[in-house]
């Protein structure tokens, strides 16, 4: 469901002055949720080349490991850490350390106005921006600074909302599975339309459908691969996997009940997690490109998202724009200033949100003077 993050992506061209950023080199991890099934929910960490189950990244340890409820979302986090959505309850975003140790709440776990309250997808941007699907009352779309979850959406929204949902011509329903693109756009799937839906991701605007190809059922993840092409999985009516070229063309597609996630290995085998208790049953499987089963890797548990991470450097605080993550420099100034003149969120420190004012400058140079820890 979230993006990895591509390494060597500019961060942000500001003003005057482009300073070109990047994340920085990273240890990558793929991460697959182990679902309730009567007991505790938590994370596993998988071979990054056969998908076997390596540890407990998170141990099924209710309620010492911070999951309330069900994991449908996975993320990484600023300052090597990830981020795990869960929609229960009042709904929460939770973070862990790079070793799995749970470090609190990082959004939500609050009542109503809850910025998260019932998450089904999260996306992280190469400018350093989190995004994340809701179903709520209107079913909307979030934005949010990464090193910080300051509300990054609408002008004035303290909730984060960048794209609104059913009460907005021409709508968008259930939004699941989202991800951002090489090109940058968002990629929302749409379950009451049935579609892929492709918005800009800085203005929230729709740019239009990414396939005409109806999307059945649940649309419970998406994954742009680093060859351009889109995997989605699909349950419910549709229980599925399909393969999109980047222009929305379907190029294959097979049978899969139930499926929760889907990661495409470096071989072109599939991992693919599912809940079903018909057909192949539940657990984690290593998949054919045609769709046949050539590992059952683990069917003691029903498995939910999947995904595979870059631990992002760096990222310690609200000044901390520029790479090197995790050094305040002149390059950090230069970001912020770009940023400040050309009233983008990451200069958008202090309420009012969207009010770009002196109170930002002061801000950002009490965050610049802490340091990183």
């Amino acid at each position: 469901m979230a993006r990895r993050i591509t390494r060597g992506t500019a961060f942000k061209a500001v003003a005057a002055v482009s300073v070109s950023v990047s994340f920085a080199s990273a240890d990558d991890l793929l991460l697959a949720v182990i679902e309730f099934d009567g007991l505790p929910t938590g994370v596993r960490q998988l071979d990054l080349a056969t998908g076997a189950v390596l540890t407990d990244f998170v141990a099924p340890d209710f309620p010492n490991n911070g999951m309330l409820s069900s994991v449908e979302a996975i993320a990484p986090g600023a300052g090597r850490t990830v981020l795990l959505g869960q929609p229960g309850g009042d709904g929460a975003i939770s973070r862990y350390d790079e070793n799995g140790v749970f470090l609190g709440h990082y959004l939500g776990a609050t009542p109503d106005p809850n910025p998260v309250d019932n998450i089904r997808g999260m996306a992280v941007s190469s400018d350093g921006f989190l995004y994340t699907s809701d179903w709520d009352d209107t079913d909307d779309v979030h934005r949010f600074v990464l090193s910080t979850g300051a509300s990054a959406g609408m002008v004035g929204d303290p909730l984060g909302k960048l794209i609104l949902g059913s009460q907005a011509a021409p709508g968008l329903g259930r939004p699941e599975a989202i991800e951002i693109l090489a090109d940058g756009d968002l990629l929302v799937g749409d379950i009451v339309r049935q579609r892929l839906v492709r918005y800009d991701a800085q203005t929230g605007a729709r740019i239009g459908d990414f396939t005409a190809i109806a999307m059945i059922g649940s649309i419970t993840d998406i994954d742009q691969q680093p060859d351009g092409t889109v995997v989605t999985s699909e349950d419910g009516s549709g229980d599925r996997i399909r393969v999109f070229a980047s222009d929305g063309t379907l190029l294959s597609q097979f049978a899969f009940r139930d499926p929760d996630g889907v990661h495409r290995l470096a071989s072109g085998e599939f991992l693919v997690t599912s809940h079903s208790t018909f057909a192949q049953g539940k657990g984690l499987f290593r998949v054919s490109a045609a769709g046949v089963i050539l590992q059952t890797i683990d069917d003691t548990r029903s498995y939910g998202a999947i995904e595979l991470i870059s631990l992002i450097e760096g990222g310690c605080n609200e000044a901390d724009l520029s790479e090197p993550f995790g050094t305040l420099d002149f390059g950090d100034v230069l970001a912020f200033l770009g940023a400040f003149g050309a009233m983008e969120p990451a200069a958008d420190l202090t309420d009012p949100v969207g009010v770009f004012d002196f109170n930002d400058v002061l801000a950002f140079l009490g965050a610049f003077g802490a340091g990183c820890p």
